[in-house]
């Protein structure tokens, strides 16, 4: 039998648990909870399959990242390919931002909700809401370079250990590389070879 392709298996994986947390939540009686056995057995792996996956991203970004511009031998390649990078990003942020505008404007999420649901929710995430309306507040009162300030990292350490700040480690990933482009080849050797 052929072997499937990885992606398959996912895909097949996915669907499978989906089917699965249907099954149980349908199997919930009095001396079953279906759902409480999910939250017990089943989400456990689930969060500790994310927490690897966070656990990797850090290091392997900034490892390629130095390797990558580290490689590239004359700092004129990096100013190039840095345009096109920005100009990458700010486009496919521009359309990310459409389709998120334009399905929320279609479909209209809150509306089809109890008003009972829409009360018991904004109880239960007051906290949450009532934090992140003091962070937008915060942002409204900073400077229009506030957003080029929070670039540079002050501790690459803690940048690293808060996985919200990955543009943080790309920065300082970038600068490394250009620093190991401008020492001697021979100097830089040991540390080249530890990001290969």
């Amino acid at each position: 039998m052929k072997k499937l392709a990885l992606h398959w298996k996912i895909l097949i994986g996915m669907v499978l648990g989906v089917l699965f947390a249907l099954l149980m939540v349908q199997l919930s009686s009095d001396s079953f909870d279906g759902s409480q056995f999910i939250k017990d057995w089943i989400k456990p792996f689930g969060k500790m399959f994310i927490n690897a996956l966070k656990l990797i991203a850090v290091p392997l970004i900034l490892a390629s990242l130095i390797k990558g511009v580290s490689d590239l031998k004359d700092i004129s390649k990096l100013s190039k390919m840095g345009g096109k990078t920005i100009v990458t990003y700010v486009i496919t942020t521009v359309f990310a931002v459409c389709i998120g505008l334009g399905v929320v404007n279609i479909i209209k999420p809150g509306k089809s909700i109890s008003e009972e649901t829409r009360m018991e929710l904004l109880e239960n995430y007051k906290e949450d809401a009532s934090s992140k309306q003091a962070a937008a507040a915060k942002q409204k009162e900073s400077g229009p370079l506030q957003a080029l300030q929070d670039l540079i990292p002050s501790n690459i350490i803690s940048a690293a250990g808060d996985n919200g700040n990955m543009l943080q480690i790309i920065v300082f990933a970038i600068f490394f590389g250009v620093g190991l482009i401008l020492i001697p080849a021979e100097k830089a050797k040991p540390v080249k070879s530890f990001f290969d």
